[in-house]
C-alpha cells in the first residue's frame, strides 16, 4: 500500500490516488479477501499528489450556507421503470430530469459478471446502471474521463457510493457548474473475489455458465408481504431462478465480508458528498403512514441547490411524497452510523484461504434467523407495522 495508508481500514479503494498520478506509477492490486488497494511503482517520485487527493485525509464539508437539506419518497410514474429498479425508481427519474442525449452518466454495471464503472451518452442506456449491486466496483479511468469531459464543456451526472463521489470531486479539485453528483445510503462493498467463488459455486450447481445475476428483483406475495431482495439468476441454456433467501445477501446484510473500511466509513452521516443522495425508503408506514399499496419508495435527499433545481424537475417522472428528514435519519441506520461488522468475518476468510468451499464457509458464518425472526419476516408489511406501533406504544 501507499506509505500514508497505515491500516486497511484507512482505504475505500476509492481509485482517486489512481487517477491523480502524473506518472501513471500507481496501481489498484487485489489482496487476499480480493480488495484492491494502490501500490506505487519504482517511478514513484513522492510528489505527494496521491496523499492531497485521499478522500480519508481530507475533510469535506459540503454544506451550503443558507441551504436546509430536505428528503422525499419517491416512485417513478412509469411502473415499467419501477420494476426494473430496486426501490422508487429514483435513479432514472433524475437521469431524465438533468440529462439530455448527449449529455454524460456515470455508474455502475456489469461487465459480464465483474461489477465496474462506466460511462453512456444517452438516458435510454441506463438500464444498467440500474438495481442495487453488492460488490465493490472497479472505477477505472472515470475520474479522468469525467474530468476531461467536464473541461470540455458536456454535462455530466455521476453516481457512486459516497467514498467514490468524494474520490471524483477530490481528483476534481473545483466546482463544475456542469456536474452533478449523486450518491447512495451505503451500505458497504462486498469482496470481488467472495462475489467470484459464489458464482462458480452456482455454475457448478447449476451445471451451466452464468449470464446474469441480480441482487434485487420484487415480488409481491399473496399472505400480504413485498419481498425485494429476490436473487435473479440466468444461465446460459436457458435455465432461470429466483431465491428469495440468499446465501451471498445474507451474507453481505451482514457484513460477513464488506471492506475493513467500511466499519470505519466517514461518510455514513448527514454530511453528504452528493447533490442528492439516493436509498429505498425504510419504516415506510412508520415515515407515510397514511400510504397505501405495497409497492416500495425511493429515499431523495436534497443536499444543495444544485440538487433543488434537478428536483423541481421531479414531479414530471415520480410521485413525490415529502417526509420528515429526522425520520429519514431514524430509521436510515446508515444515515447516523457506519456497518457493523460480523464478528466472524475474520473465521470466514481464514476458512476461504484454507480451501474451505465457498458454499460451506458461507452456511457456516451467516447467521440464521431464528424461529420468531422467521415467523416475523413472513407477516404482512401492515400488520407489521401495527404490531410495532402498538410496543412503542405500550413502551411510553
Amino acid at each position: 500500500m501507499l506509505s500514508f495508508i497505515h491500516e486497511k481500514d484507512q482505504c475505500t479503494g476509492c481509485g482517486a490516488c489512481v487517477a491523480i498520478c502524473p506518472l501513471d506509477c500507481i496501481t489498484l492490486v487485489s489482496d487476499d479477501e480480493g480488495f484492491t488497494y494502490p501500490e506505487a511503482d519504482s517511478r514513484c517520485v513522492d510528489c505527494g499528489k496521491c496523499r492531497d487527493v485521499c478522500p480519508m485525509l481530507r475533510h469535506i464539508d459540503r454544506t451550503e450556507a443558507g441551504f436546509e437539506t430536505f428528503c422525499v419518497a419517491a416512485r417513478h410514474v412509469d411502473h415499467a421503470v419501477w420494476e426494473k429498479s430496486s426501490s422508487g425508481g429514483a435513479f432514472s427519474a433524475i437521469c431524465e430530469a438533468y440529462c439530455n442525449n448527449g449529455d454524460v452518466i456515470f455508474g455502475a454495471k456489469f461487465e459480464g459478471l465483474r461489477v465496474v464503472h462506466d460511462y453512456v451518452c444517452s438516458v435510454d442506456e441506463i438500464a444498467a446502471f440500474r438495481k442495487s449491486k453488492y460488490v465493490q466496483s472497479d472505477p477505472r479511468s472515470s475520474y479522468r474521463v469525467a474530468r476531461d469531459m467536464l473541461a470540455g464543456g458536456r454535462k455530466v451526472l455521476f453516481s457512486g457510493t459516497p467514498c467514490q463521489i468524494a474520490g471524483l470531486r477530490s481528483v476534481l479539485g473545483k466546482e463544475y457548474d456542469n456536474l452533478l453528483c449523486v450518491d447512495l445510503i451505503c451500505h458497504g462493498v462486498g469482496s470481488p473475489k467472495v462475489f467470484e467463488r459464489y458464482i462458480e459455486y452456482l455454475e457448478v450447481k447449476y451445471r451451466s455458465r452464468m449470464s446474469s445475476f441480480t441482487f434485487r428483483n420484487k415480488k409481491q406475495k399473496m399472505c400480504g408481504r413485498f419481498l425485494e431482495y429476490i436473487v435473479g439468476l440466468e444461465f446460459e441454456d436457458g435455465t432461470r431462478i429466483e431465491l428469495e433467501s440468499d446465501l451471498y445477501n445474507r451474507g453481505f446484510m451482514q457484513g460477513l465480508f464488506s471492506r475493513p473500511s467500511c466499519s470505519e466509513c466517514m461518510f455514513a452521516n448527514m454530511n453528504r458528498v452528493g447533490d442528492i443522495t439516493l436509498g429505498d425508503l425504510k419504516g415506510r408506514y412508520d415515515v407515510l403512514p397514511k400510504a397505501e399499496g405495497m409497492e416500495n419508495l425511493s429515499t431523495v435527499i436534497v443536499n444543495t441547490s444544485k440538487g433543488r433545481e434537478v428536483f423541481q424537475l421531479l414531479d414530471q417522472y415520480m410521485y413525490l411524497y415529502p417526509v420528515a428528514t429526522e425520520e429519514v435519519v431514524r430509521t436510515q441506520d446508515r444515515l447516523r452510523q457506519p456497518q457493523s461488522m460480523s464478528e466472524r468475518r475474520e473465521d470466514f476468510f481464514e476458512d476461504l484461504s484454507l480451501g474451505v468451499p465457498i458454499d460451506k464457509a458461507l452456511r457456516k458464518h451467516v447467521v440464521a434467523a431464528g424461529l420468531m425472526r422467521s415467523m416475523w419476516h413472513w407477516l404482512p408489511d401492515r400488520l407489521r407495522y401495527d404490531i410495532k406501533r402498538r410496543l412503542r406504544w405500550i413502551r411510553t
